[in-house]
Protein backbone atom coordinates (compact mmCIF):
# COMPACT_ATOMS: atom_id res chain seq x y z
CA UNK A 1 0.00 0.00 0.00
CA UNK A 2 1.35 3.06 -1.12
CA UNK A 3 0.21 6.55 0.73
CA UNK A 4 1.44 10.03 -0.84
CA UNK A 5 1.67 12.61 1.36
CA UNK A 6 1.72 16.59 1.56
CA UNK A 7 0.13 19.30 3.59
CA UNK A 8 0.25 21.33 6.34
CA UNK A 9 0.98 21.20 10.08
CA UNK A 10 2.74 23.56 12.81
CA UNK A 11 4.91 26.29 12.63
CA UNK A 12 8.38 25.93 14.95
CA UNK A 13 11.24 28.36 15.36
CA UNK A 14 14.11 26.80 17.10
CA UNK A 15 17.76 28.11 17.17
CA UNK A 16 20.74 26.52 17.49
CA UNK A 17 19.88 22.59 16.76
CA UNK A 18 18.48 20.58 13.77
CA UNK A 19 15.51 21.45 14.19
CA UNK A 20 16.42 24.87 13.14
CA UNK A 21 17.44 22.67 9.87
CA UNK A 22 13.86 20.86 9.74
CA UNK A 23 12.04 24.14 10.03
CA UNK A 24 13.63 26.71 8.37
CA UNK A 25 13.56 26.95 4.70
CA UNK A 26 15.83 28.76 2.27
CA UNK A 27 14.79 32.80 2.43
CA UNK A 28 12.40 34.46 -0.10
CA UNK A 29 11.29 30.70 -1.41
CA UNK A 30 8.16 29.97 -3.06
CA UNK A 31 6.53 27.37 -3.67
CA UNK A 32 7.22 26.97 -7.53
CA UNK A 33 6.01 24.40 -10.82
CA UNK A 34 9.11 22.41 -10.39
CA UNK A 35 8.77 18.67 -9.47
CA UNK A 36 8.83 17.30 -5.98
CA UNK A 37 11.34 15.81 -4.34
CA UNK A 38 10.31 12.43 -3.44
CA UNK A 39 10.70 9.96 -0.29
CA UNK A 40 10.55 7.03 -0.06
CA UNK A 41 9.05 5.48 3.03
CA UNK A 42 9.36 1.33 4.41
CA UNK A 43 7.47 0.91 7.61
CA UNK A 44 5.94 -1.51 9.66
CA UNK A 45 2.28 -0.05 9.97
CA UNK A 46 0.76 -3.87 10.33
CA UNK A 47 1.82 -6.71 11.77
CA UNK A 48 4.12 -7.57 14.71
CA UNK A 49 5.72 -4.22 13.92
CA UNK A 50 2.83 -2.11 13.80
CA UNK A 51 3.88 -0.27 16.77
CA UNK A 52 6.72 1.17 15.79
CA UNK A 53 5.51 2.36 12.05
CA UNK A 54 2.30 4.29 13.33
CA UNK A 55 4.66 6.47 15.59
CA UNK A 56 7.37 7.06 12.98
CA UNK A 57 4.78 7.66 10.35
CA UNK A 58 3.23 10.63 12.06
CA UNK A 59 6.88 12.21 13.39
CA UNK A 60 7.89 12.29 9.61
CA UNK A 61 4.66 13.51 8.40
CA UNK A 62 3.94 16.49 10.42
CA UNK A 63 6.90 18.34 9.92
CA UNK A 64 7.37 17.65 6.33
CA UNK A 65 3.85 19.05 5.80
CA UNK A 66 4.86 22.58 7.56
CA UNK A 67 7.61 22.69 5.23
CA UNK A 68 5.62 22.14 2.44
CA UNK A 69 3.12 25.05 3.48
CA UNK A 70 6.11 27.61 3.96
CA UNK A 71 7.16 26.88 0.37
CA UNK A 72 9.51 23.45 0.55
CA UNK A 73 12.77 23.16 0.41
CA UNK A 74 14.62 25.12 -2.66
CA UNK A 75 11.05 25.95 -4.11
CA UNK A 76 10.02 22.20 -3.91
CA UNK A 77 7.48 20.36 -2.66
CA UNK A 78 8.19 17.09 -0.82
CA UNK A 79 6.35 14.32 -1.53
CA UNK A 80 6.31 11.26 1.01
CA UNK A 81 5.57 7.60 -0.35
CA UNK A 82 4.86 5.19 2.30
CA UNK A 83 4.96 1.44 1.86
CA UNK A 84 3.80 -1.02 4.73
CA UNK A 85 5.94 -3.75 4.93
CA UNK A 86 3.33 -5.83 7.38
CA UNK A 87 6.88 -6.65 9.45
CA UNK A 88 7.77 -8.85 7.28
CA UNK A 89 11.25 -8.23 5.63
CA UNK A 90 10.38 -10.00 2.04
CA UNK A 91 7.70 -7.41 1.66
CA UNK A 92 10.07 -4.79 2.39
CA UNK A 93 12.36 -5.96 -0.26
CA UNK A 94 9.76 -5.57 -2.87
CA UNK A 95 8.49 -2.73 -1.50
CA UNK A 96 11.98 -0.65 -1.25
CA UNK A 97 12.30 -1.86 -5.26
CA UNK A 98 9.16 -0.16 -6.33
CA UNK A 99 9.79 3.10 -4.24
CA UNK A 100 13.43 3.50 -6.05
CA UNK A 101 12.36 1.82 -9.59
CA UNK A 102 8.80 2.73 -9.96
CA UNK A 103 8.30 5.69 -7.94
CA UNK A 104 12.34 6.78 -8.27
CA UNK A 105 12.36 8.15 -4.77
CA UNK A 106 15.70 9.98 -3.78
CA UNK A 107 16.24 8.41 -0.74
CA UNK A 108 15.30 5.32 1.20
CA UNK A 109 13.80 5.79 5.29
CA UNK A 110 13.00 2.67 6.97
CA UNK A 111 12.27 -0.08 7.47
CA UNK A 112 11.24 -0.44 10.97
CA UNK A 113 12.60 -3.59 12.03
CA UNK A 114 16.46 -4.62 12.33
CA UNK A 115 15.45 -7.89 10.12
CA UNK A 116 13.60 -5.86 7.27
CA UNK A 117 16.67 -2.79 7.13
CA UNK A 118 19.72 -5.37 6.50
CA UNK A 119 17.28 -7.36 4.20
CA UNK A 120 16.74 -3.53 2.30
CA UNK A 121 20.75 -2.88 3.01
CA UNK A 122 22.34 -4.70 0.35
CA UNK A 123 19.07 -3.22 -2.37
CA UNK A 124 20.07 0.11 -1.89
CA UNK A 125 23.30 -0.47 -2.03
CA UNK A 126 22.86 -2.15 -5.26
CA UNK A 127 20.64 0.70 -6.76
CA UNK A 128 23.20 3.43 -5.52
CA UNK A 129 20.21 5.00 -3.43
CA UNK A 130 20.31 6.59 -0.11
CA UNK A 131 18.80 4.30 3.09
CA UNK A 132 18.34 6.08 6.14
CA UNK A 133 17.71 2.69 8.49
CA UNK A 134 14.64 3.09 10.92
CA UNK A 135 16.35 0.42 13.12
CA UNK A 136 19.55 0.12 14.65
CA UNK A 137 22.40 -2.04 13.04
CA UNK A 138 25.64 -2.97 13.54
CA UNK A 139 27.20 -2.53 9.78
CA UNK A 140 30.39 -2.17 8.33
CA UNK A 141 30.77 0.99 6.56
CA UNK A 142 28.70 1.14 3.63
CA UNK A 143 28.41 3.52 0.83
CA UNK A 144 25.21 4.31 0.68
CA UNK A 145 23.99 3.41 4.08
CA UNK A 146 23.80 6.06 7.10
CA UNK A 147 22.84 4.56 10.26
CA UNK A 148 20.31 6.49 12.49
CA UNK A 149 19.45 4.65 15.73
CA UNK A 150 22.51 4.02 18.36
CA UNK A 151 23.99 0.52 18.08
CA UNK A 152 22.77 -2.18 20.44
CA UNK A 153 26.53 -2.59 21.06
CA UNK A 154 27.09 1.40 22.23
CA UNK A 155 24.09 0.87 24.16
CA UNK A 156 24.45 -2.22 25.82
CA UNK A 157 28.11 -0.77 26.99
CA UNK A 158 26.44 1.94 28.41
CA UNK A 159 23.71 -0.49 30.20
CA UNK A 160 26.78 -2.36 31.81
CA UNK A 161 28.89 0.62 32.32
CA UNK A 162 25.66 1.72 34.50
CA UNK A 163 25.17 -1.28 36.25
CA UNK A 164 28.90 -2.25 37.56
CA UNK A 165 29.86 1.31 38.49
CA UNK A 166 26.44 2.01 40.04
CA UNK A 167 24.07 -0.61 40.60
CA UNK A 168 27.37 -2.34 42.08
CA UNK A 169 26.51 -5.33 39.99
CA UNK A 170 28.89 -7.78 38.70
CA UNK A 171 27.23 -11.36 38.07
CA UNK A 172 24.54 -10.35 35.20
CA UNK A 173 22.38 -12.65 33.72
CA UNK A 174 21.27 -11.76 30.14
CA UNK A 175 17.80 -12.27 28.82
CA UNK A 176 16.82 -11.28 25.14
CA UNK A 177 14.38 -12.49 22.35
CA UNK A 178 15.80 -14.44 19.73
CA UNK A 179 15.39 -11.70 17.24
CA UNK A 180 18.05 -9.53 15.60
CA UNK A 181 17.95 -6.87 17.80
CA UNK A 182 17.69 -9.33 21.47
CA UNK A 183 20.69 -10.94 19.74
CA UNK A 184 22.24 -7.76 18.70
CA UNK A 185 21.95 -6.51 22.04
CA UNK A 186 23.18 -9.71 24.29
CA UNK A 187 26.35 -9.22 21.85
CA UNK A 188 27.02 -6.28 22.92
CA UNK A 189 26.75 -6.82 26.81
CA UNK A 190 29.26 -9.94 26.58
CA UNK A 191 31.17 -8.06 24.57
CA UNK A 192 31.33 -5.56 27.40
CA UNK A 193 31.12 -7.34 30.21
CA UNK A 194 34.82 -8.27 30.56
CA UNK A 195 35.34 -4.19 29.91
CA UNK A 196 33.76 -3.19 32.95
CA UNK A 197 34.50 -6.46 35.13
CA UNK A 198 31.16 -8.13 34.56
CA UNK A 199 30.36 -11.79 33.55
CA UNK A 200 27.78 -13.21 32.05
CA UNK A 201 26.37 -16.24 34.66
CA UNK A 202 23.56 -16.88 32.86
CA UNK A 203 22.26 -16.55 29.70
CA UNK A 204 18.66 -16.98 28.56
CA UNK A 205 16.36 -16.32 25.15
CA UNK A 206 12.67 -15.98 24.45
CA UNK A 207 10.07 -15.58 21.55
CA UNK A 208 8.85 -12.08 21.08
CA UNK A 209 5.07 -13.32 20.95
CA UNK A 210 5.52 -15.46 23.96
CA UNK A 211 3.00 -15.47 26.28
CA UNK A 212 5.06 -16.97 29.73
CA UNK A 213 8.44 -16.67 30.33
CA UNK A 214 8.88 -18.54 33.73
CA UNK A 215 10.55 -21.42 32.75
CA UNK A 216 13.44 -18.94 31.56
CA UNK A 217 13.17 -16.69 34.56
CA UNK A 218 13.28 -19.86 37.12
CA UNK A 219 16.63 -20.92 35.43
CA UNK A 220 18.12 -17.09 36.05
CA UNK A 221 16.61 -17.18 39.08
CA UNK A 222 18.70 -19.94 40.35
CA UNK A 223 21.77 -18.48 39.04
CA UNK A 224 21.39 -16.16 41.71
CA UNK A 225 22.93 -12.69 39.76
CA UNK A 226 23.11 -9.59 40.67
CA UNK A 227 21.43 -7.84 38.01
CA UNK A 228 19.81 -8.99 34.71
CA UNK A 229 19.72 -6.96 31.37
CA UNK A 230 17.34 -7.12 29.18
CA UNK A 231 16.75 -6.64 25.64
CA UNK A 232 12.99 -7.43 24.21
CA UNK A 233 10.08 -5.43 22.83
CA UNK A 234 8.08 -3.78 25.54
CA UNK A 235 5.52 -6.42 25.21
CA UNK A 236 7.79 -9.34 26.14
CA UNK A 237 9.37 -7.52 28.66
CA UNK A 238 5.85 -6.64 30.44
CA UNK A 239 5.06 -10.66 30.65
CA UNK A 240 8.72 -11.07 31.38
CA UNK A 241 7.48 -7.72 34.85
CA UNK A 242 4.18 -10.42 35.73
CA UNK A 243 6.49 -14.02 35.85
CA UNK A 244 9.53 -12.13 37.90
CA UNK A 245 7.03 -10.31 40.33
CA UNK A 246 5.28 -14.01 40.63
CA UNK A 247 8.65 -15.83 41.00
CA UNK A 248 9.36 -12.82 43.40
CA UNK A 249 12.82 -11.56 42.24
CA UNK A 250 11.73 -8.34 43.35
CA UNK A 251 15.37 -7.67 44.51
CA UNK A 252 17.10 -8.25 41.47
CA UNK A 253 17.41 -5.34 39.18
CA UNK A 254 16.71 -5.15 36.12
CA UNK A 255 18.46 -2.81 33.14
CA UNK A 256 16.81 -2.63 29.83
CA UNK A 257 17.20 -1.88 26.25
CA UNK A 258 15.76 0.88 24.34
CA UNK A 259 13.33 -1.49 22.88
CA UNK A 260 11.23 -1.70 26.52
CA UNK A 261 9.98 1.96 27.35
CA UNK A 262 7.30 2.71 25.56
CA UNK A 263 4.46 4.89 26.93
CA UNK A 264 2.10 1.99 27.90
CA UNK A 265 4.90 0.00 29.14
CA UNK A 266 4.51 0.79 32.87
CA UNK A 267 0.55 -0.02 32.70
CA UNK A 268 0.95 -3.43 30.62
CA UNK A 269 3.49 -4.14 33.28
CA UNK A 270 1.90 -2.78 36.57
CA UNK A 271 3.72 -1.34 39.56
CA UNK A 272 6.08 -3.99 39.52
CA UNK A 273 8.76 -2.37 37.61
CA UNK A 274 8.26 1.03 39.48
CA UNK A 275 10.73 2.74 41.93
CA UNK A 276 13.94 1.51 41.15
CA UNK A 277 13.22 -2.01 39.91
CA UNK A 278 13.62 -1.92 36.28
CA UNK A 279 16.06 0.75 34.95
CA UNK A 280 15.27 1.24 31.31
CA UNK A 281 18.13 3.12 28.89
CA UNK A 282 16.46 5.64 26.64
CA UNK A 283 16.77 9.34 25.46
CA UNK A 284 15.55 11.89 27.48
CA UNK A 285 12.15 11.99 25.75
CA UNK A 286 10.33 9.37 28.25
CA UNK A 287 10.75 11.73 30.63
CA UNK A 288 10.60 15.67 29.25
CA UNK A 289 7.28 16.53 30.76
CA UNK A 290 8.57 16.19 33.88
CA UNK A 291 11.93 18.80 32.86
CA UNK A 292 11.55 22.70 33.33
CA UNK A 293 9.81 24.44 30.18
CA UNK A 294 12.89 26.12 29.63
CA UNK A 295 15.36 22.70 29.86
CA UNK A 296 16.83 22.69 26.19
CA UNK A 297 16.16 19.13 25.16
CA UNK A 298 12.22 20.07 25.99
CA UNK A 299 12.20 23.40 24.52
CA UNK A 300 13.86 22.89 21.38
CA UNK A 301 13.25 19.29 20.64
CA UNK A 302 9.94 17.38 22.50
CA UNK A 303 7.31 20.36 22.83
CA UNK A 304 7.94 21.36 19.22
CA UNK A 305 7.05 18.39 17.81
CA UNK A 306 4.80 16.77 20.23
CA UNK A 307 2.74 20.21 19.51
CA UNK A 308 2.83 19.52 15.54
CA UNK A 309 1.80 15.82 16.36
CA UNK A 310 -1.29 17.14 18.08
CA UNK A 311 -1.86 19.31 15.87
CA UNK A 312 -2.06 16.91 12.84
CA UNK A 313 -3.49 13.96 14.80
CA UNK A 314 -5.59 15.61 17.40
CA UNK A 315 -4.91 17.19 20.99
CA UNK A 316 -5.34 13.65 22.86
CA UNK A 317 -2.34 12.02 20.85
CA UNK A 318 -0.14 10.93 23.72
CA UNK A 319 3.80 10.96 23.15
CA UNK A 320 5.05 7.71 21.94
CA UNK A 321 8.73 7.16 22.23
CA UNK A 322 9.61 5.85 19.15
CA UNK A 323 8.42 9.23 17.31
CA UNK A 324 12.13 10.23 17.78
CA UNK A 325 12.76 7.68 15.42
CA UNK A 326 10.75 8.84 12.40
CA UNK A 327 11.39 12.56 13.50
CA UNK A 328 15.61 11.75 13.90
CA UNK A 329 15.49 10.45 10.26
CA UNK A 330 13.12 12.76 8.92
CA UNK A 331 15.31 15.69 10.14
CA UNK A 332 18.54 14.34 9.08
CA UNK A 333 17.93 13.81 5.43
CA UNK A 334 16.00 17.05 5.05
CA UNK A 335 18.80 18.51 6.34
CA UNK A 336 21.35 16.56 3.40
CA UNK A 337 18.67 17.75 1.14
CA UNK A 338 19.25 21.59 2.37
CA UNK A 339 23.28 21.16 1.26
CA UNK A 340 22.83 19.01 -1.56
CA UNK A 341 20.45 21.85 -2.61
CA UNK A 342 19.16 18.79 -5.28
CA UNK A 343 17.41 15.55 -5.03
CA UNK A 344 20.63 13.85 -6.76
CA UNK A 345 20.81 10.86 -5.21
CA UNK A 346 24.74 10.78 -5.61
CA UNK A 347 24.87 14.41 -4.07
CA UNK A 348 22.36 13.50 -1.25
CA UNK A 349 24.76 10.65 -0.48
CA UNK A 350 27.83 13.35 -0.16
CA UNK A 351 25.74 15.76 1.49
CA UNK A 352 24.87 13.35 4.28
CA UNK A 353 28.37 12.83 5.02
CA UNK A 354 28.79 16.42 5.90
CA UNK A 355 25.62 16.32 8.28
CA UNK A 356 26.05 18.18 11.45
CA UNK A 357 22.61 17.65 13.69
CA UNK A 358 21.46 17.11 17.43
CA UNK A 359 18.33 15.33 18.07
CA UNK A 360 16.32 12.91 20.07
CA UNK A 361 18.94 9.99 19.69
CA UNK A 362 21.90 11.76 20.11
CA UNK A 363 24.69 14.35 18.68
CA UNK A 364 24.64 13.35 14.68
CA UNK A 365 28.54 13.73 12.79
CA UNK A 366 28.99 11.75 9.56
CA UNK A 367 31.92 11.73 7.60
CA UNK A 368 33.67 9.77 4.70
CA UNK A 369 34.79 6.97 7.49
CA UNK A 370 32.10 6.79 9.63
CA UNK A 371 28.39 6.33 8.91
CA UNK A 372 27.59 5.21 12.31
CA UNK A 373 25.49 8.34 13.41
CA UNK A 374 25.82 8.94 17.31
CA UNK A 375 27.38 7.82 20.27
CA UNK A 376 23.94 7.99 21.67
CA UNK A 377 24.88 10.49 24.13
CA UNK A 378 21.05 11.17 25.03
CA UNK A 379 20.40 7.79 25.99
CA UNK A 380 20.66 7.75 30.05
CA UNK A 381 19.15 5.99 32.83
CA UNK A 382 15.57 6.08 33.80
CA UNK A 383 13.31 5.08 36.72
CA UNK A 384 9.30 4.83 36.24
CA UNK A 385 7.36 5.69 39.32
CA UNK A 386 3.41 6.53 38.99
CA UNK A 387 3.27 4.85 36.07
CA UNK A 388 5.63 7.73 34.40
CA UNK A 389 9.24 8.22 33.52
CA UNK A 390 11.90 10.10 35.20
CA UNK A 391 15.24 10.89 35.32
CA UNK A 392 17.63 8.32 37.64
CA UNK A 393 18.93 9.04 40.86
CA UNK A 394 19.70 6.23 42.77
Amino acid sequence: MMKRISGAAVTVTLLGCLVVSLMLLVPGSRVQAAEPIKIGIVLSMTGGGGFLGVAEQKAITAPVEEINRQGGLFGRQIELYYEDDRSDPTTATIAATKLIRETKVCAIIGPSTAEACMAVVPICEREQIPQLPMAPLTLQLKKWIFLVPVTDAVLADKMVSFTVKTLGARKLALFNDSGRYGRSGADGVKAAAAKYGATIIIQEECEQLDTNMTAQLTKIRAANPEAIMLFTPAPAAAIIAKNYQQLGMQKIPVVTGGGVPSKQFPSLAGKIVEDGRWIPFDPMDLYAEQLPPNDPFRKDLYDPLFKAIKKKYGENTPWDGFFRNGYDNIAILVEALKIAKTDDRAAIRDALEKVRYKGFLGTFAYSPTDHDGTTGDTFVPILIKDGKYWPYKK
